[in-house]
């Protein structure tokens, strides 16, 4: 059974893209402002396992139907979910153990102190240890931890205590990094297994349902190995794979566009300035929607066009990186998240209000999404207390 939920708050009210549309100004200003400090609990493991940010109960979603589905092959790749997928095969053979792992992103002005990812000595059980290393776009982060959830200890750290050992693991690896400077942090679960390793399988209860679980690290490195791994499997089990289909496109199109020239060419202002109407893609290639990523609406755009249903700023975010940069999509800087929303109500139609935001604290171990000088302050506290 497959169950779907909608993002966020539904209204009964909706309507068609006419002459008469609110504009993106409007649409703008009617969104709900971001939520920058503790509305709820932070995110629960179990909601960790079913999408954590964006799990149902994080954003207070509500079942709007479900659909039954039959198959005559299943890969049971869940995740954190894996062995609740087998149970529903009576497979008892694994189960699943989260360890959490907590992270700390640094602004961009921290990126240039290393250029390589830097590793501890490996420990025996808990693996590669805390790192440092650059992102792809620029940020150092700190992290993880490997916090096994059976372990009371581990679990039940808190947020003072996550940072803590970061910040002092992390300082012995880089000395001079300014933990001030920290933007974000968050955590998810790793979907270890009680086998200690992969499990890619058939089950022994149904030679046609296929295991991928316990992946974890260095899982997304291995998934093209595990795919062939999964293809030969159903090969063994029956799947007749003799005639690949002939309309399957291996190749995606981008949806971040390059900008090797920074902000040539780009047009920044107040919400409304330089807003099209969602059909001019020239003028929505040049409309900036979230300043510090320098992401554009006709980004946004092209990802709402694609075949996976987005309602929610969260999964523009991911997508785009539209609100991801230093500034944490603060209202009083460039208001980037009431803008995306924006876009996401007048692309499918809806009003703004039915568009979901980024919930708070979700999995951070900040006290606020925007933090102030005593929060930077503890948190540079936390830097030089020596590790263990």
């Amino acid at each position: 059974m497959m169950i779907y939920f909608y993002y966020g708050k539904k209204t009964d009210v909706s309507y068609e893209v006419t002459a008469t549309t609110p504009s993106l100004q409007e649409l703008a200003e009617r969104a709900s402002p971001p939520v920058g400090k503790a509305k709820n609990d932070r995110v629960s493991t179990k909601d960790m396992l079913t999408g954590g940010s964006g799990s149902w109960n994080a954003v207070e979603g509500v079942t709007v139907g479900n659909e039954y589905v039959r198959a005559k092959f299943v890969i049971n790749c869940a995740g954190g979910g894996a062995d609740q997928i087998a149970r529903l095969i009576g497979d008892e053979s694994f189960t699943i153990k989260p360890r959490l792992g907590d992270y700390l992103l640094l602004h961009r002005n921290q990126g240039y102190l290393t250029h390589r990812t830097l590793f501890p000595c490996p420990d025996p059980v808990l693996g590669k240890g805390v790192l440092v290393q650059t992102t792809l776009w620029g940020n150092l982060i700190l992290g993880p931890t490997a916090r096994d959830t059976y372990k009371p200890e581990a679990a039940n750290m808190t947020e003072a205590e996550i940072q803590t050992y970061i910040l002092s693991k992390c300082k012995k690896l880089v000395t001079h990094f300014d933990p001030k400077e920290t933007i974000h942090s968050f955590c998810g679960a790793r979907a270890k297994s009680d086998r200690g390793d992969w499990i890619i399988e058939p089950s022994a209860k149904a030679d046609k349902f296929i295991h991928v679980a316990g992946i974890d690290s260095p899982g997304l490195a291995g998934s093209p190995a595990i795919a062939l791994e999964v293809v030969r499997l159903l090969k063994e089990a029956g799947l007749d794979t003799s005639e690949p289909n002939p309309t399957f496109n291996p190749n995606r199109a981008p949806i971040i566009t390059p900008k090797p020239q920074g902000s040539r060419g780009l047009k920044m202002g107040p919400i409304g300035k330089h807003d099209s109407n969602g059909l001019d893609e020239h003028k929505m290639a040049q409309n900036v929607i979230c300043k510090c990523e320098k992401v554009t609406e006709l980004e946004v755009v092209r990802a709402m066009r694609r075949s996976l249903p987005i309602d929610s700023t969260q999964a523009i975010r991911k997508r785009t990186r539209a609100g991801m940069g230093h500034c944490q999509a603060e209202p009083d800087n460039y208001n980037c998240e009431c803008r995306v929303k924006a876009i996401i109500a007048r692309e499918n139609r809806v009003p703004v209000e039915e568009v979901g935001g980024r919930p708070w604290p979700a999995t951070s171990t900040l006290t606020q999404r925007w933090i102030d000088d005593s929060e930077k302050m503890e948190l540079e506290k936390r830097s030089k207390v020596i590790a263990a």
